[in-house]
């Protein structure tokens, strides 16, 4: 099941726009940004919001990435 799930993700990967994929890179060190300047729970601030709000018009995929991750996350996947 693991094969096939990987397989899989190798496919989405190879037929992904450059753009959409640079999108998505922003998005999550945007996300990780917003992470390393809260102290506990991310808080979003209006600069922020404009972001995803622009972003949400360029990139159709943007749901997908709308993830805030945790260290913990990371380190156990």
């Amino acid at each position: 099941m693991t094969t096939v799930c990987s397989f899989l993700a190798l496919l989405t990967l190879l037929f992904r726009s450059r753009l959409s994929l640079q999108l998505e890179i922003l998005a999550l060190r945007h996300q990780l940004a917003v992470y390393q300047r809260s102290k506990t729970r991310p808080r979003l601030k209006s600069a922020d919001r404009i972001f995803w709000v622009w972003l949400s018009r360029v990139w159709s995929g943007w749901q997908g990435a709308l993830v805030f991750v945790q260290p913990a996350t990371v380190i156990a996947g």
